[in-house]
């Protein structure tokens, strides 16, 4: 009777250690796994960090690699923007020294045309001044020819030879007719459109028979002999065969008690000049001084 009382006794502590035994075994193998699964995570996120830090480092060589490059370009493109600014500084002084070559070149031909302008009248001048030397010439063969034929038998005299190499006086001509038309900034022209002032000037020789202060007319006509622009004014003009009616377009009073002496003649338009071949002639009232002609242009024209 002890003796199973023993052995159930016995049998009920074994059979408690082995409960409890396979329970803290139980609660072991539960721990281990629990610790295992942790470190199975734990190894997992230092293994995907560990990827991360080698992506990130990769990452990091990979932009040092572009910031180095990113210099190198830096460098190279401020060099270039060096190289470029130097060329346009090159260009602009290049343009500038065009410039400046440009506005002398225009200077230049300013100049030249304003000399060609000059010449031109001169010239003008100079072609008048030779048909008034035929002219005289002309009219003292015909003084000669109306001698002759008048006193075909009697010997010349003092009187006649001075008839042979005097001229009337209403014949005497001026000399060295000049005529200068300028701009409104005075510099000298010969557009039509810009003309503002007309200056004829000429000289009266020596030999001329004209004496004290006289009033001189300056009338200029075109190539139909019309007036250039309305007048001033007309006056008669006392001529050796008759009286002549012309235009005046300007006066002066002139002293002509010493000869030679130079004149000069004003005209300032009111109106603007149509281009075209004009003449210029002066007068007193009982005497024609001479005549030139002249030419102004079309503006678009060169020369």
């Amino acid at each position: 009777m002890k003796t199973t009382e023993y052995n159930s006794s016995t049998l009920a502590w074994v059979l408690a250690t082995l409960t409890g035994l396979g329970v803290a075994v139980g609660l072991y193998w539960i721990n281990d796994q629990r610790l295992t699964t942790r470190y199975d995570q734990a190894e997992q996120r230092a293994d995907s960090l560990l990827s991360v830090k080698l992506q990130l480092e990769g990452d990091l060589r990979d932009l040092k690699s572009q910031l180095e490059t990113a210099t190198d370009d830096t460098a190279y493109l401020n060099k270039r923007i060096a190289n470029v600014h130097d060329q346009v500084n090159q260009r602009d002084q290049t343009v500038g020294e065009l410039r400046r070559q440009n506005a002398s070149y225009s200077q230049a031909i300013g100049a030249f045309t304003q000399q060609l302008s000059r010449l031109s009248v001169v010239r003008d001048s100079l072609e008048h001044q030779m048909m008034a030397m035929h002219d005289k010439i002309k009219w003292q063969n015909q003084a000669n020819e109306q001698l002759s034929k008048q006193q075909p038998e009697r010997q010349p005299t003092d009187s006649d030879a001075q008839t042979l190499t005097s001229v009337p006086h209403s014949a005497i001509n001026g000399d060295a007719f000049l005529v200068e038309v300028r701009k409104s900034n005075k510099k000298v022209t010969a557009k039509a459109k810009k003309a503002t002032t007309l200056t004829i000037s000429f000289t009266i020789p020596a030999v001329s028979t004209l004496e004290g202060t006289q009033e001189v007319y300056l009338s200029l006509t075109d190539e139909q002999q019309q007036p250039m622009m309305p007048a001033l004014h007309t006056a008669t003009v006392t001529r050796p065969d008759q009286n002549e009616v012309i235009p005046v377009h300007a006066t002066q009073i002139v002293n002509f008690a010493q000869n030679p002496h130079r004149i000069s003649v004003s005209f300032k338009p009111e109106n603007t000049i149509k281009p075209g071949i004009y003449r210029a002639s002066v007068f007193t009232k009982d005497a024609y001084l001479g005549s030139v002609d002249f030419h102004l242009r079309d503006s678009f024209w060169f020369l």
